[in-house]
């Protein structure tokens, strides 16, 4: 939080790429109550850990977007984005990078640190940024990286000691394999585990 209030006015419009809560956190709600503390005019744009948080759970903690001079709400779904000019280049800010737009520059997060910059898109999660948000007058900084700056040897993923192994990760979608709250809920819990048990 004072990474966040370090960078960011009580007027400035913070855009929140989702995942406000941990999915299986037994306490979200008393969490998602620490929204308040962060400056800002929030959107939030949902991710796949603010399913079981109603719009107006949300609601009360993010707050408007000033477009026209005139308030009003905004929570965008799960799954969707919107589209908005963020230093003068036009993008689309979505949670999942699966959801990106061909002719918009994509903002998204979903991923935490996996990946800062694919050749359109732009991480805009806090794990990737050093727990900072990311300000406007960065996006036209990484498009121009990616544009100009970042050679063959940047873009591993197209290296044929990568398509060597395209087989790996896992299949599947999010969106292909909606399941209920409980059942996520019940997986994110199980992944804890696991990952508690590894270290």
């Amino acid at each position: 939080m004072d990474n966040h209030n370090s960078l960011v006015g009580q007027d400035d419009l913070v855009i929140v790429v989702g995942d406000v809560v941990s999915l299986s956190a037994d306490d979200r709600l008393y969490w998602l109550e620490k929204v308040a503390d962060f400056k800002g005019k929030k959107i939030l744009v949902r991710g796949n850990h603010d399913v079981g948080i109603t719009d107006g759970q949300f609601g009360k903690y993010f707050d408007k977007i000033v477009p026209d001079g005139k308030y009003f709400d905004k929570i965008v779904p799960d799954g969707d984005g919107i589209e908005i000019k963020l230093g003068g280049v036009k993008c689309w800010i979505t949670h999942y990078p699966t959801r990106g737009k061909v002719n918009l520059f994509n903002v998204t997060a979903h991923i935490h640190a996996l990946w800062k910059v694919q050749k359109n898109a732009f991480n805009c999660g806090v794990d990737p940024n050093h727990f900072y948000p990311t300000p406007e007058i960065k996006i036209p900084f990484y498009l121009k990286a990616i544009e100009s700056y970042y050679d063959e040897d940047a873009w591993a993923y197209n290296h044929k000691s990568n398509k060597t192994h395209e087989n790996r990760g896992k299949k599947g979608s999010y969106f292909k394999e909606k399941v209920d709250f409980k059942e996520k809920v019940d997986c994110c819990k199980h992944w804890q585990i696991e990952e508690q048990n590894i270290s």
